[in-house]
């Protein structure tokens, strides 16, 4: 029987609080194993209708803020203490968040991919969809999820 490794574990975070009660998951994991964590903020494409005035100019200003702003939350997740101590990695992807992760799990061999779900149900859950969802069916490893404390 093959001994399971885990080396790299990925937690995909939009920086909520949700997310940030996944990452203590993962950090325990990351503990247990010894392992990498990996840490994915995604950006995901502004849709705005053209009526709105925003010209291409507006669009690329706000990716460019955006992408900062994810920056500095980044550095400020650094802080926390479920990652002191912890041997991390961090990466900021644009894209649908779904396909960003897959892929980014895909490029850096990760074992595992703790994510949190919104728990979302009824109509929000139609209309908006669930990455977390998108990711447990499409993920090349095994994907814990967590619930929200409260859910």
């Amino acid at each position: 029987m093959k001994t399971l490794e885990i080396r790299r574990i990925l937690a995909p975070t939009d920086f909520s609080e949700h997310s940030c009660h996944a990452l203590s998951y993962a950090r325990t994991f990351a503990n247990r194993w010894e392992a990498e964590l990996h840490l994915l903020n995604v950006i995901e494409p502004a849709v705005f209708p053209t009526e709105a005035g925003l010209s291409p100019m507006g669009m690329i200003n706000l990716d460019n803020e955006l992408a900062e702003a994810a920056d500095r939350a980044m550095a400020e997740m650094l802080k926390r203490e479920e990652i002191q101590g912890a041997s991390t990695v961090t990466a900021i992807a644009h894209g649908r968040a779904s396909s960003a992760i897959i892929e980014y799990a895909r490029e850096n061999a990760i074992d595992l991919i703790v994510i949190a779900t919104h728990g979302r149900t009824g109509l929000e859950h139609l209309i908006f969809g669930s990455t977390a969802e998108r990711v447990v069916r499409e993920s090349p490893c095994p994907v814990l999820t967590v619930r929200p404390p409260d859910a």
